[in-house]
């Protein structure tokens, strides 16, 4: 796989500012609850705590940035773990939108038309239909650019 063009899109400041407050307070809560002013926890709510948070960190760490790559074979984007693959025979159309209005929130995202999108920040991005009927949103900071290169490699006729 060769990839020809790549776009990385980190997730909005306060929301990962907000994370950052939550994880840190719950963490002061298993460790040091005393620091908090609040009593003690029962050994088995302190693992259990623990646990929660190991597996919210990672989880943290596959939504903290969007990537977009156009390869060879067709386009890879998503978060982390939540990756898609586009075969560049299997592109329908593809144009540049808006998510303001569109979706609500950030990360892994469904509209109204069940398009399924990857919002890593509001604004524009690209709008994927595929000829299997499914259709996705990803946030850019390029749009154009991504656009102009999908259509020179004719993966896209529009």
């Amino acid at each position: 796989m060769y990839i020809v063009h790549e776009q990385k899109q980190k997730t909005n400041l306060v929301v990962t500012s907000i994370y950052l407050i939550v994880f840190v307070i719950l963490l002061l809560l298993v460790i040091k609850p005393s620091f908090l002013n609040v009593q003690e926890l029962p050994n088995i709510a302190r693992i259990i705590l623990f646990i929660v948070l190991l597996v919210d960190f990672v989880i943290f760490r596959s939504f903290f940035e969007l990537k977009f790559r156009i390869t060879d074979e067709g386009l890879k984007f998503g978060y982390g773990l939540f990756k898609n693959k586009i075969d560049k025979n299997n592109i329908q159309s593809v144009l540049i939108d808006s998510s303001r209005g569109n979706f609500f929130g950030y990360g892994i995202r469904f509209n109204k038309e069940k398009t399924m999108g990857f919002i890593a920040q509001r604004g524009e991005g690209l709008k994927i239909n595929t000829k299997d009927q499914r259709s996705f949103f990803i946030t850019l900071n390029d749009s154009q650019q991504a656009l102009d290169i999908i259509k020179q490699r004719n993966y896209v006729s529009r």
